[in-house]
């Protein structure tokens, strides 16, 4: 673990606008922050745009968005039809850098797309600020010596990370790691894989043990302690290789002399999306910003306390963003109220803020539980501020202030 917390980089707002389901948002991050509402209310379209930006900087735009269907099928469908969409992400690095970058994509016929306009401003403690601009293709705001052809499908960002300026930007915001495992994919014989960063799905998970293991043992001896407490029985779990695959093996307790040793196809789901978010968390990379959808699936409620540790604990390592549906993740006492954002979706516009103050009050008057409110879907989130805070949605204002 760090031991100084505030060396952590970390996202402390985001704005979107007219993405999928998002008109208007503005979202203050915690280092920790857990995203609550029902199937359906725009959980996952927040997390998108996020996990939009590192897709776009370590691939192309135009990848991303054919991913994603094709603008037409990200920017958002209302009365209004707007035909962009844009997003700005303030950050505070660890070195005492505050960025603030933000763009806007807009819709050309037919199918196509532009990046209308794009910036960048770098903001270091007693040293001279750093920014750049473009707009439509060509740099506004110069940055000296950079005479780069801006290639229509990339950020700017990602020719201008090979400066010394930029480069802290590029590696924040292109370590975004974005995770919906898949038991299945984890369980199966796995291809050869560098194992330096965990898939989306987990389907690497014994190529990022192994690299665990042989980087940092106090990682690796710390995810099987914490696996062995979620499973009991569980004392290891181990890389294995079969030929030209790869695959996990687990040490189980089973009351003999030595532990039995059973292959992942023998393990639960519960087992094997555990380990998948130990090693998000804990996986040598060390990402920047760390988003798992919905942890709690297929765990049992008991083990709840150490999902939350883990989760708490990852976020002196990178920030940490859940999606989650769980009373049982909301009610631990590891949870304050400055973590939850809650999420709803009325007449197909999704609202993210902090809770409302009836919903605060009834927790805090000890009336109900966030759990409670949750299950009789009466968590609610505070609208009046969701609204005061979207008013102040501007992807090109005022740069980032100290």
């Amino acid at each position: 673990m760090t031991s100084n917390a505030e060396a952590i980089s970390w996202i402390t707002e985001v704005q979107i606008e007219n993405y999928r389901s998002l008109a208007h948002v503005v979202v203050p991050l915690s280092r920790l922050t857990v995203l609550v509402g029902p199937n359906g209310s725009g959980k996952s379209n927040f997390t998108d745009a996020l996990r939009f930006v590192a897709d776009s900087l370590n691939g192309t735009l135009s990848l991303a968005l054919k991913q994603r269907g094709g603008i037409g099928a990200v920017r958002r469908i209302s009365a209004g039809h707007p035909n962009n969409f844009g997003v700005r992400l303030r950050a505070n690095l660890s070195d005492d850098t505050l960025v603030d970058f933000s763009f806007e994509i807009a819709a050309a016929s037919p199918g196509n797309f532009v990046v209308r306009r794009e910036r960048c401003e770098v903001r270091r403690l007693f040293q001279v600020n750093a920014a750049y601009e473009v707009q439509n293709g060509e740099f506004t705001a110069q940055v000296p010596g950079i005479r780069a052809r801006i290639e229509p499908d990339r950020f700017a960002l990602t020719i201008l990370s090979a400066t010394e300026e930029f480069r802290p930007v590029f590696d924040f915001l292109s370590r975004m790691r974005f995770y919906s495992l898949v038991p299945d994919r984890i369980r199966e014989i796995q291809d050869p894989d560098a194992g330096d960063v965990l898939t989306r799905d987990g389907s690497n998970a014994a190529a990022v043990l192994r690299e665990m293991k042989r980087n940092n043992r106090d990682d690796y001896d710390r995810v099987c302690r914490l696996l062995s407490k979620v499973v009991p029985g569980v004392s290891a779990v181990e890389y294995h290789s079969l030929g030209q695959k790869e695959t996990l093996k687990f040490k189980q307790d089973v009351g003999s002399d030595w532990p039995w040793t059973f292959e992942a196809l023998n393990m639960s789901d519960g087992t094997l999306r555990v380990l998948g978010i130990l090693l998000a968390v804990y996986q040598s990379s060390t990402p920047a910003v760390v988003v798992i959808e919905e942890p709690e699936a297929t765990i049992h409620p008991a083990a709840m306390d150490v999902l939350v540790q883990i989760l708490r604990d990852g976020q002196y390592r990178s920030q940490v963003l859940v999606t989650t549906h769980s009373p049982d993740v909301i009610d631990n006492k590891a949870i304050s109220d400055e973590n939850i954002r809650v999420v709803e979706k009325q007449r197909g516009r999704t609202i993210v803020s902090t809770m409302g103050l009836l919903s605060r009050e009834s927790v805090k008057q000890k009336l109900y539980s966030l759990g409670d409110l949750m299950r009789s879907g009466e968590l609610e989130p505070d609208r009046d501020a969701a609204e005061a805070l979207s008013q102040q949605l501007d992807l090109f204002g005022p740069p980032t202030q100290d």
